[in-house]
């Protein structure tokens, strides 16, 4: 229905708005996920505190680096708070091992997309800054009915400690987190600096039917491993866990890339009424692209849910040492159009594939006794109730 260039736009806002969204909480979210935390009221006063100063920090940053306009840069910091809030509650379903509804909550903000997207076909919308405006407000609207929703479910319970009394988890997690939702978004933030806004939107419909089943998959693994993982009675069952998930996941991502292979050009093609041409280039650079995405998922999970601080850290270190590979690919390979940006991209996916294999790989031999020490010791030391 847009214009390319106003299509491309919408395409930077939402790439912009998932890093901003997913790193608003400042790795609370992370921290109720990983140890099972209620979203108390002090654990909500502190997540809004954390998701409105990142919001409007998204926004002038987005406004400085992209030239956006003041109303696409007001999109920002409202679609960036109103995926926090998400992200904070979803982290709480999360840790509570309420997987289904934290699975629906994070999806929020794709939810207010598909509703938007489907209510401009009536409409008209005929900017990107009138589709951003309308689509923060409806995530903005759904995100606080799910915390209407928490408040209501969250009465007295266990004592808990203070989210910012965990600062170094949160601070150590919260640099994996920003670091994994910048790479899953670097396409979108790179193409149009690199090949222009024209791309990028080519990149777009690729990423709507080809990219965007690896990413679901590579959230649903990472959903179900870190609560889980954590709790697991040793690296056996760390083992079995995950090559349950593997064989599931791996065999879907299969099946999908033959249909995908077959059907997405054809689709491309029905769905923009030709405006739009996937070549098998494109989808063969984007497929390999979601395999390694996909794959980090699973060793990031483990690490994630098993690791002490420390390799945590060094799992931060990783991320964006490979973001900075993929950044470097991105421009060495800019001179040769889209489909080799997209695979210098994915450079950096499979030296993180690499490194984070070599630090979850402890998890998953038969551990040493020092080994498990650490982990023992912080579960004993839970509140009782917790998980």
């Amino acid at each position: 229905e847009l214009p390319t260039q106003e299509y491309g736009l919408v395409s930077l806002v939402l790439g912009i708005v998932a890093v901003g969204g997913l790193t608003a909480p400042l790795g609370l979210d992370q921290v109720a996920a990983r140890r099972g935390i209620r979203l108390d009221a002090g654990w909500r006063r502190a997540a809004l505190s954390a998701c409105a100063v990142t919001a409007a920090g998204a926004a002038i940053v987005a406004a400085l680096v992209y030239h956006l306009s003041a109303l696409l840069a007001a999109s920002v910091a409202l679609g960036t708070f109103a995926l926090g809030m998400a992200q904070s509650a979803g982290g709480h379903f999360q840790g509570q091992q309420h997987l289904r509804m934290a699975v629906w909550v994070v999806q929020l903000f794709n939810g207010a997309l598909a509703l938007v997207a489907v209510a401009d076909l009536g409409l008209g919308l005929p900017t990107a800054g009138a589709v951003c405006v309308a689509l923060a407000a409806v995530a903005l609207l759904g995100a606080a009915g799910v915390w209407w929703l928490v408040r209501q479910r969250e009465g007295a319970g266990d004592r808990q400690p203070a989210p910012w009394s965990l600062r170094r988890e949160a601070m150590s997690l919260l640099t994996v987190q920003t670091g994994g939702s910048a790479f899953i978004q670097l396409e979108r933030l790179l193409l149009g600096p690199i090949v222009g806004l024209q791309d990028l939107a080519v990149y777009s419909v690729l990423a709507a039917l080809v990219s965007s089943p690896f990413r679901l998959l590579q959230s649903a693994v990472q959903f179900t491993l870190i609560p889980t993982l954590r709790v697991a009675a040793g690296a056996s069952a760390r083992r079995a866990k995950v090559a349950r998930e593997a064989a599931l996941v791996f065999g879907t991502v299969a099946a999908g890339s033959v249909a995908i292979w077959v059907l997405a050009p054809a689709i491309a093609r029905w769905l923009t009424a030709g405006r739009y041409d996937l070549s098998h280039a494109l989808i063969a650079a984007t497929l390999v692209s979601g395999f390694l995405k996909v794959l980090s998922g699973f060793l990031t999970a483990v690490v994630v849910s098993c690791g002490e601080e420390r390799r945590l850290r060094f799992l931060s270190f990783v991320c964006w040492g490979s973001i900075g590979i993929s950044v470097a690919g991105a421009f060495l390979t800019g001179a040769w159009g889209l489909v080799a940006v997209l695979y210098g991209i994915s450079a950096g996916w499979l030296i993180r594939c690499l490194l984070t294999a070599w630090l979850a790989w402890p998890y998953l031999r038969q551990p040493r006794e020092s080994d498990t020490r650490p982990l023992a010791a912080e579960i004993s030391l839970r509140p009782t109730g917790s998980r």
